[in-house]
């Protein structure tokens, strides 16, 4: 009895995946903001890799402070030092369970976001300013990204580069994001 209700639960759990994942994906390629800042759109679905995450990880997904950081040169050295420290600590590699993790010896895109949120947060920057983004990099893979709100615009840190730039100088068109509540989304 226990295996035949695990074997459902896991069949569940691998359509919510798939459906989560599918919707994401289509509505992800649909739309985009392309301003250089974000702009909130419409409600949209928390990715269920997340929810999972939160689940797990309360604290992490708690929401406070400002919406907003001031932009300053010690800010930009934090961000800068947390970007490196990150894309060097974590050996890049395909989730196809997509299980999003912290700090991880090997990881996705998600991956390198949720630590380098975490990491800026112990530093002091407020929650509320540290957006999950998705985009998509310039070969057409679905991306995340970490998108910092600040008094001059908003600044990307990302796994691909050791650069901070701003969300204009990225490239990058946001599809989806969280709001300064993780566990809330907004489609751009």
């Amino acid at each position: 009895m226990n295996t035949k209700f695990a074997a459902v639960v896991t069949g569940l759990t691998l359509a919510a995946t798939l459906f989560s994942v599918g919707n994401a994906a289509a509505f992800a390629s649909s739309r985009s903001v392309v301003s250089s800042e974000l702009v909130t759109r419409t409600a949209a679905v928390t990715p269920l890799a997340m929810q999972f995450f939160c689940a797990k990880n309360k604290s992490e997904c708690a929401s406070s402070g400002r919406s907003q950081v001031t932009m300053s040169p010690n800010l930009m050295a934090v961000l800068k030092t947390i970007n490196i420290h990150v894309n060097r600590s974590i050996r890049p590699k395909r989730d196809t369970a997509d299980v999003w993790e912290l700090n991880p010896t090997a990881g996705d895109c998600e991956d390198y976001v949720l630590s380098k949120r975490s990491a800026l947060i112990s530093k002091g920057v407020s929650s509320g300013a540290l957006r999950i983004a998705y985009t998509h990099t310039r070969r057409g893979e679905p991306h995340a990204v970490l998108v910092v709100k600040t008094s001059q615009g908003d600044y990307v840190l990302d796994n691909l580069s050791n650069t901070v730039k701003s969300l204009r100088a990225s490239g990058y068109k946001i599809r989806s994001m969280s709001s300064s509540n993780p566990n809330r989304w907004i489609a751009g």
